[in-house]
């Protein structure tokens, strides 16, 4: 008989090997394969084709900081003063932000050591409005990162995403 194995309960992530920290709320992963329709004339719809993936991870960041900023928006400019960052400020425009994706992983906190079912999504940047609200509410603010492919060759998998631990094969 085998185990049945229930996840559940909140995640430990990092970005670019930093953790988020607390969670304002639950993530989000999701992975949707994008298919091209092969149609014939007489049958129609005759069979699909997987042309891409589409890869989001939503996070609600709780914790603030210049770390923090940094992953929700990496094109900010770092304001230093003796070394030390002080401020952050919009970024140059035309940048390629290919060259900022970070790798993300996801380890569920109920799994303890097991990698088993930890989530790597190879090169991620975050899409969207920074938002941060100012009222009587606790402070959190949500970010979608999209998945970019790993390499440019189509040919080979491990391209956008991996669940579990790192193959040999």
């Amino acid at each position: 008989m085998s185990e049945i194995k229930v996840g559940f309960g909140l995640a430990d992530i990092k970005v670019g090997g930093l953790d988020i920290g607390l969670q304002g709320d639950g993530a989000t992963f999701t992975a949707e394969p994008n298919y091209l329709d092969v149609e014939t004339y007489e049958l129609g719809l005759y069979d699909l084709y997987l042309d891409s993936w589409s890869v989001k991870l939503k996070v609600v960041f709780q914790e603030e900081g210049f770390e923090k900023l940094k992953m929700a928006l990496p094109a900010l400019q770092e304001l230093k003063e003796d070394g030390e960052v002080v401020g952050m400020t919009d970024g140059r425009i035309h940048q390629r932000v290919r060259d900022k994706a970070q790798e993300i992983t996801i380890h569920p906190k109920d799994a303890g050591e097991d990698t088993d079912y930890d989530i790597t999504v190879f090169k991620a940047y975050p899409t969207g409005a920074f938002e941060r609200a100012y009222g009587k509410e606790v402070v959190k603010y949500e970010v979608e990162f999209i998945g970019l492919p790993r390499t440019g060759d189509g040919s080979t998998g491990g391209n956008y995403f991996r669940i579990g631990q790192e193959g040999t094969d």
